[in-house]
């Protein structure tokens, strides 16, 4: 694979749902060390986008390379073994258990021939993952999840991937539910993310959040592709606004956000 090439890129995905056209002629692309944020309202196909990437659907037609080759993925762990990784708002955490052990859960270190586990390795690199992804003053690993704010269980959920080694992490509304000042936390945590060279696809409804973090734009609607842009050929976050509201026919702006939305703070 060239390194010019795409890291992952879809071209002319379809998926019917009995009559229903979930994605209709859809392609994306994203390259090496970028984040694509993926832009649409609520059931214009993003989600069954991202199923059909991963496995969990698979598309009636079209193809999906990765790394250059065309790739047919059977079930999530196909697309977690190739280094596609996906972070749920709302999944992926045990309320109970300590920080360290939500990292690795799963994967646990262990030590001796009984395979006991190997606590104080877990903190030390728990700690490690922590301070890369700038959560550096969450010095306790051993802390119970719950005790941390939103933000910082989804800067949890990013480490954990970037240290199983993800090359592409797929955020589906990582900010959903979340105030500004916790919004804040992971947005830094995804521009630190991308520092290291791992791309991803962040998906959103709110334009305002994607424009915050996004190198390129893709808008998607009614399943099928409603627009693609670079960051340096847009004057600012409206002109997306505006070009959803035109392939929506005139929807209510407020459907995508405003400004509020984003931290200040965070370029």
């Amino acid at each position: 694979m060239s390194t010019q090439d795409p890291l992952l890129e879809v071209k002319n995905l379809h998926k019917h749902f009995g009559s229903v056209r979930a994605l209709d002629g859809m392609d994306i692309r994203v390259n090496h060390g970028e984040i694509m944020s993926l832009v649409g309202d609520n059931g214009a196909g993003k989600s069954t986008l991202i199923k059909c990437l991963v496995g969990y659907h698979q598309p009636d037609e079209g193809d999906i390379y990765w790394r250059g080759e065309r790739v047919d993925f059977q079930n999530p762990d196909e697309a977690l073994d190739a280094g596609i990784r996906v972070v749920y708002q709302d999944i992926g955490l045990a309320d109970t258990i300590s920080v360290a052990r939500n990292l690795f859960i799963g994967s646990e270190p262990t030590r001796g021939p009984a395979g006991t586990l190997d606590v104080e390795k877990m903190h030390e690199e728990a700690a490690d993952v922590l301070d890369e992804i700038g959560l550096k003053s969450l010095n306790d690993p051993s802390l119970p999840i719950e005790n941390l704010s939103g933000g910082e269980q989804q800067s949890v959920k990013i480490g954990r991937a970037l240290y199983f080694d993800a090359d592409l992490l797929i955020l589906d509304e990582p900010l959903r539910a979340l105030s500004v000042k916790e919004g804040e936390k992971v947005l830094r945590t995804l521009k630190k993310t991308r520092e290291k060279g791992v791309s991803m696809i962040y998906i959103t409804h709110n334009i305002f959040q994607a424009y915050e973090v996004g190198d390129r734009f893709q808008l998607i609607d009614n399943g099928g592709n409603a627009g693609e842009y670079a960051k340096d050929e847009l004057d600012g976050p409206q002109q997306l606004v505006e070009s959803l509201k035109y392939v929506a026919g005139g929807g209510d702006l407020d459907e995508f956000g405003d400004e509020t939305d984003v931290a200040e703070g965070t370029t």
